[in-house]
């Protein structure tokens, strides 16, 4: 369980990591700027604690109106801490469905409550998932919830002018894997390599079954660069893993990637960047597979 402190009070910090030394994995604190809401992507926390104690009250509700309105953070719990309780705080706690706050004093047992019960509803919400967004096979997010959460992220992207990059992959020569050792062995595989990417890839990118042996991987505030780091690291780790065929043979594979950067320039369709990191993919096979390959995105 990862916690993310969003505070410039060196005391509140201390306090609640004192409070929570055995009850969380990790606890990391930030600053409430625009460092914080890039340290939520880079991180990915499972718990936000947000200091809503400062004289800047305004940033703080600005940065909290941001994180609750992005597609890939605003499912994140907030509990936010507050000097006293105002009708103007509740307000903006309901508009901005803000998981729970807590108001001074703060106590250890009040904060401990409120982090078990948002470790609760977490659990049940990755439970709950898994039967409407997961693809029953793999894992990954179904094609369904990849183009609903593409859309989010394509409006998102044109709305703050946040780099979004979206790639495609595939096994190379999946078809010759399937005929010489059969659809057991290769659903395996299938299975295996989301294990594989899901763990490789940052928390912050979805991974999601476009269809057969095709994935989709969505990098939200991701640039070309960033990108082309994580996917070639990506696509190494497959080419040097040991995959096992349905009777426990070794098998050695790899990977062909394509992908594609959209600035937010303008609005398009999530159909549109599919198409273009559908050709950077074609083109790296076409190029002798095993490689990752980028298409820029250029609108016609």
């Amino acid at each position: 369980m990862r916690l993310l402190i969003g505070s410039s009070r060196e005391s509140f910090i201390r306090q609640i990591k004192t409070f929570l030394l055995d009850g969380v994995d990790s606890i990391e604190s930030f600053m409430l700027n625009r460092d914080y809401i890039d340290s939520v992507y880079k991180i990915n926390p499972d718990i936000m604690f947000i200091d809503a104690t400062l004289d800047k009250k305004t940033e703080v509700w600005k940065i909290l109106n941001t994180i609750a309105r992005a597609p890939s953070t605003r499912e994140i719990p907030v509990i936010i801490f507050l000097e006293k309780k105002t009708a103007f705080a509740m307000k903006k706690i309901c508009e901005l469905e803000i998981f729970d706050y807590i108001v001074e004093p703060f106590l250890k047992c009040e904060v401990l409550i409120k982090v078990n019960k948002a470790k609760q509803i977490i659990e049940l919400k990755k439970e709950f998932s898994k039967f409407l967004t997961r693809d029953p096979l793999t894992g990954a997010y179904n094609r369904a919830f990849l183009f609903e959460r593409l859309n989010e992220e394509l409006n998102w992207c044109s709305l703050y002018k946040e780099p979004l990059t979206v790639a495609m992959f595939d096994i190379d020569f999946f078809k010759k894997i399937n005929d010489t050792y059969g659809h057991l062995t290769g659903d395996k595989i299938l299975i295996e390599l989301v294990h594989k990417a899901i763990s490789f890839l940052p928390d912050r990118v979805l991974v999601g079954r476009y269809g057969g042996e095709e994935f989709c991987i969505l990098m939200p505030s991701t640039n070309e660069e960033e990108a082309k780091e994580i996917l070639e690291g990506f696509r190494k780790s497959i080419e040097n893993s040991e995959f096992l065929t349905f009777k426990g043979d070794s098998l050695k594979l790899t990977i062909s990637i394509g992908f594609t950067t959209f600035y937010g320039e303008n609005h398009i369709l999530p159909y549109e960047i599919i198409q273009k990191a559908d050709i950077a993919l074609y083109r790296a096979k076409q190029e002798g597979r095993n490689r990752v390959i980028f298409e820029p995105f250029i609108v016609e």
